[in-house]
């Protein structure tokens, strides 16, 4: 398993009658790329909270990087105890559609906060770390600005930044680019596309279409809580077998 960086089985979620999660199972190899796609409401996200520990499972098995989150046992997810789920969840990064920084803080100070609590890093090897993560994100510049004095393509580059300061394996995208103008848009997909070009593993869920087929080793189709397919990109998005799967990607091109 060493080189199978996440290993779903069986997942499921309930919130009270409304399954959102049924029989979820993937994996997902080290520096691989994962786009899921699906119409609103149809797990995505929900998945990823589950994943990244913002959300319990119900049901299933996951393993991040061969150590187990949770199991099946009985038909039950039962979690690793806090102190071996906090070792996991350092091992996965998250950024989110709506960019939660922190508003009252500059953005080497958004950078640098966690890197302190969590990591235990000095405030120099904050700085030190947040600096060359800035450079690469070509903010630089803006270490010294609040949250409101910046773009959203800024925002949610500088919470990109955020998670890689922490130098997670595995980094998660939950629909990074949905409140973005197509130009900045552009700006946050080309810095996804240079770090899996770096082999960084991701998991992408995103409604850019032609974005998840050019980055994506591996891509799934999700509706109604279930998987309806998946499979290599220029399968999935050029010839799928699944008929639902056939019209959601061509509502895309009409």
């Amino acid at each position: 398993m060493s080189d199978i960086m996440v290993k779903a089985e069986h997942i499921s979620k309930s919130f009270g009658a409304n399954e959102v999660l049924k029989d979820i199972s993937f994996t997902l190899e080290k520096g691989n790329v994962l786009s899921i796609i699906g119409p609103s409401g149809s797990g995505k996200s929900t998945l990823l909270r589950i994943i990244t520990q913002l959300e319990k499972a119900d049901g299933g098995s996951l393993y991040i990087d061969g150590k187990p989150l949770f199991q099946d046992k009985e038909g039950k997810a039962v979690y690793a105890s806090t102190k071996e789920m906090h070792s996991i969840i350092l091992k996965t990064g998250l950024v989110f559609q709506s960019f939660n920084l922190f508003p009252h803080f500059t953005v080497m100070r958004n950078i640098t906060e966690a890197q302190w609590a969590v990591l235990s890093r000095s405030r120099e090897e904050a700085e030190d770390r947040a600096i060359q993560v800035l450079k690469e994100m070509n903010l630089l510049d803006k270490a010294d600005s609040y949250p409101s004095e910046l773009s959203g393509g800024q925002k949610q580059r500088v919470s990109i930044a955020r998670a890689l300061v922490m130098d997670p394996k595995i980094l998660f995208f939950d629909e990074p680019t949905s409140a973005l103008d197509p130009e900045l848009t552009r700006q946050v997909l080309s810095v996804i596309k240079d770090l899996s070009e770096r082999d960084m593993t991701m998991v992408v869920v995103t409604h850019e279409m032609n974005f998840a087929r050019n980055i994506s080793d591996w891509a799934i189709f999700m509706e109604n809580g279930y998987i309806v397919e998946e499979g290599a990109p220029d399968a999935l998005f050029v010839d799928p077998r699944e008929e639902r799967t056939k019209a959601f990607i061509s509502s895309f091109k009409e």
